[in-house]
């Protein structure tokens, strides 16, 4: 290189700075609020270039600019300076009367609607404020009707947003935050809102918010079944199945697929066709500009301009966009747009040649638009799924020839296989850190369900769109071949989706692991062209080792008994890990009405992201949904040997679902008889102590025999620490609990009954526990009033140290046998 020439860093100017902006914007989230020491250090770094100016030597500035850009930019999201009459100042868990304008398209659910309110004002007994600011609501039936832009009231309750505050849980703060949202609303039934007028939209939005519904309406007419020929609101499942499908094909709703299909398409690697994403997008614009092209072609004035292709590119973008708005330009979708208007302009400015490039631009403009897409699941597959494909294109021998050599019957085929093998090993460590699953046969099914979904099915559909203002027939037969089609496919799916070696489930991998990942994949691609390769490799090899030397002293090394105590928030789970490496999850947690899938938001990720994929017994204490409801994830889809309960029938549908997946996974059942025996497993001593064996029998007598009071009791020691896990037992049963075996109940940790009750904690119990650790499971504010202050108080009395997991998050209590050490998520003064 040159004196005075740029550094190879530039040689594509682009990725440097778009390098440098993500390192901005991640800096931005992990240490937010530093804005007045990057302005001392800019003045500081200014001054060394002035310095440096006579050397020409400034070619780190561009990239200390965009590192400032990204970090400033994430600022509005990550330390909000939020007005005095934000609605979030006005949380307080009671009800309002709420005036605010719909903002965006309402979700809607078979058992609720979701939708963001602009609050305008708030009103209570009398008193009328003025606010700003969005409100999550959700209504718990389902209403129809309302659209973007209409100004309604309501009669809600203002929440505070939460997490559920666990070990590298999901921070769903932080994405409501980065959407502007701060507070949520909770609207108990439909006839509390009243629709005020409907809003004031553009020509062009009420033209779009009007093809949609007709969309909509076409697609309910066109997978109706004969009894039903004007709605289309029942049928046949396939049908169903295809309506909820298509609908998220051509106008991004999702709200009608079912979980039933999105778990199909989970287990066979094809879950990013059923949301709007750059492959649609990409789809539709090839489509388009193979067809512009073909027309543009059979012009003899524009074949001498040299315009076929960039005719064609530049025609192709009305069709993405028209595919974009009629598909609701959600964020993923507005990312996908400008992607592939990027990838045209290119072809337009004859830029195509450099595709990496015009991908970093494509991810610069995004980003600068809206920095929080670097952390939105959709941005970080969509790029690294083509980039995987750009850069295996270029630099993977065998493809590389393939593509130059003369074309066969083989070729295209070959190459789209190659395709779909390059997106999914491009984005295998980031999906596995998502969704913890990986499909064995993603790059077989890409291959058939690609073609029939995205040259079929979407050009199908949206020609049936084209066709719907001229001719409302024909638009309809082809709406109905392109359902047919789409129900072929499914069934092609749900046919791979039964193969037992389709998926598999998968720990969470560290940000470290993706890391080495990629490093290593980079390092393998350019083993032959890079001469530091090679020491590269060793090193990274020796990483792996270390990694994977850590986590199998972390998982099997262990000589200590920990138990966490999950924030599942009204409920009860207890993880605990046992010398050398056996798991035992008592409880599950759970809502009652099953809305939320606490055992797959919440226990799951937990457990993967401990590296745990076997859970050897779980334990139900009793079949109440705050316990119970959580277990059914676990035990579909960990290896799990054995279950422990005192198998009280309970006839709902959540405890019939547990002993099917139990019988469907040869579960083996482990009732009283054997619990009330001391177990050991691996040092640790494992004893229930309730209910009594005949408990069943003489639960006709006693009234008091309820579910709760016949919870399974079970005590767990190690060497000299031990725990009482009581369940949900209340004052009836710790009496005759305490009357049966006071002695052997003494505990150093007691998981408190029934999350604090009035009724449960008696002084007798607590004498006979005698703890010096009270943890209380209960959620933030429940409905409850749990756990009861006259509780509290009598634990205070004791003198115990106390914690909950409301105000705490997970509690973690670890042992060797002699001292104990307890480490609460969060720390709290209250």
């Amino acid at each position: 290189m040159r004196a005075g020439d740029p550094p190879q860093i530039y040689a594509r100017p682009l990725i440097p700075l778009l390098l440098a902006l993500m390192a901005g914007i991640v800096v931005g989230l992990w240490l937010p609020g530093l804005s007045s020491l990057l302005v001392a250090v800019a003045i500081v770094f200014l001054i060394f270039l002035l310095i440096l100016l006579k050397k020409q030597r400034v070619y780190l500035l561009p990239l200390f600019l965009f590192f400032t850009i990204g970090y400033w930019s994430l600022q509005s999201w990550t330390s909000p300076r939020l007005p005095a009459n934000h609605v979030s100042h006005f949380v307080d868990g009671r009800p309002w009367h709420i005036i605010g304008t719909v903002d965006g398209h309402p979700e809607r659910f078979p058992d609720r609607t979701r939708l963001v309110l602009k609050a305008e004002s708030l009103a209570r007994e009398g008193v009328f404020y003025k606010v700003s600011g969005a409100v999550r609501a959700t209504i718990r039936e389902p209403v129809a009707g309302l659209r973007s832009g209409d100004r309604v009231a309501c009669l809600a309750r203002l929440k505070e947003i939460r997490n559920f505050n666990n070990p590298g849980g999901f921070d769903y703060r932080r994405y409501l935050a980065f959407r502007g949202i701060y507070a949520s609303a909770s609207v108990s039934r439909e006839s509390f809102v009243i629709r005020l007028h409907p809003g004031k939209t553009y020509r062009l939005g009420h033209a779009i918010d009007r093809s949609r519904q007709a969309v909509s309406s076409l697609i309910d007419k066109a997978t109706s079944t004969p009894e039903d020929p004007e709605t289309g609101s029942t049928g046949q499942p396939a049908q169903r199945d295809a309506r909820g499908v298509i609908k998220a094909l051509l106008i991004g709703d999702r709200s009608e697929v079912s979980r039933e299909i999105r778990d199909v398409f989970n287990r066979i690697g094809t879950a990013h066709l059923l949301a709007i994403s750059g492959l649609h997008i990409g789809i539709v614009a090839t489509l388009a500009f193979l067809g512009f092209r073909f027309v543009l072609a059979r012009s003899q004035r524009v074949l001498l301009a040299a315009w076929p292709a960039k005719g064609a590119a530049l025609l192709s973008l009305f069709p993405v966009l028209f595919y974009g708005f009629l598909a609701g330009m959600s964020p993923a979708t507005q990312r996908a747009v400008i992607m592939v208007m990027v990838f045209l302009m290119a072809l337009l400015f004859e830029r195509e040649r450099d595709t990496i490039n015009t991908l970093t631009l494509a991810a610069l403009v995004i980003l600068i638009i809206s920095p929080t897409a670097l952390f939105e699941i959709s941005f970080q597959l969509s790029f690294t799924a083509v980039f995987a494909i750009l850069y295996m294109l270029k630099h993977f021998p065998f493809v590389v020839e393939l593509r130059r050599g003369p074309p066969t019957v083989y070729k295209r085929p070959a190459l789209f296989l190659f395709v779909s093998a390059a997106a999914i090993l491009g984005t295998f460590p980031i999906a596995l850190y998502y969704f913890n699953q990986t499909s064995l046969i993603g790059i077989l099914t890409n291959c058939f369900m690609v073609p029939v979904i995205g040259f079929l099915v979407v050009p199908a559909g949206l020609l049936a769109v084209l066709f719907l203002p001229i001719s409302a027939t024909i638009a309809l037969w082809i709406m109905k071949g392109a359902t047919v089609i789409l129900e072929g496919g499914m069934g092609l799916a749900v046919f791979f989706s039964k193969w037992p070696f389709a998926a598999v489930r998968t720990v969470t991998p560290t940000l470290i692991e993706i890391g080495l990942y990629y490093a290593l994949a980079w390092t393998l691609f350019n083993f032959r062209r890079t001469r530091w390769a090679r020491p590269l490799l060793i090193g990274l090899v020796l990483v792996v080792l270390a990694d994977v030397g850590y986590w199998v002293s972390e998982r099997y090394g262990r000589r200590e008994l920990r138990m966490t105590v999950i924030d599942v928030g009204q409920g009860s789970s207890a993880l605990m890990e046992l010398p050398g490496g056996p798991c035992i999850l008592a409880d599950g947690g759970g809502f009652y009405d099953n809305r939320f899938d606490v055992g797959a938001r919440v226990v799951g990720p937990l457990l993967w992201k401990r590296k745990i994929a076997t859970v050897e017994i779980l334990v139900l204490s009793h079949p109440h949904p705050d316990h119970l409801n959580g277990l059914l994830s676990i035990a579909r889809h960990f290896d799990v040997r054995e279950v422990w309960m005192n198998q009280e029938h309970a006839d709902t549908e959540p405890y019939l679902d547990f002993l099917r997946i139990i019988s469907e996974n040869d579960i083996r059942v482990v009732g009283l008889k054997e619990l009330v025996k001391p177990r050991m497993i691996n040092g640790v001593r494992f004893q229930a102590f309730y209910p009594p064996l005949d408990f069943l029998e003489r639960k006709a007598g006693d009234g008091w025999r309820t579910k709760n009071n016949n919870s399974l009791v079970l005590k767990v020691s190690f060497e000299n620490v031990s725990f009482l896990l009581p369940g949900d037992i209340e004052a009836e049963a710790e009496n005759e609990l305490t009357s049966l075996s006071c002695a052997a109940l003494t505990s150093n940790v007691l998981l408190v009954p029934h999350h604090g009750s009035r009724r449960s904690s008696t002084r007798k119990f607590l004498r006979c526990v005698s703890p010096d650790i009270a943890v209380i499971s209960s959620g933030w504010k429940n409905i409850f009033g749990f756990p009861h202050k006259k509780t509290l108080k009598r634990y205070q009395a004791l003198g115990c140290q106390i914690f909950r997991t409301d105000r705490n998050g997970a509690i973690t209590i670890t042992t060797d046998g002699t001292n104990i050490s307890v480490k609460p998520f969060l720390y709290s003064d209250t």
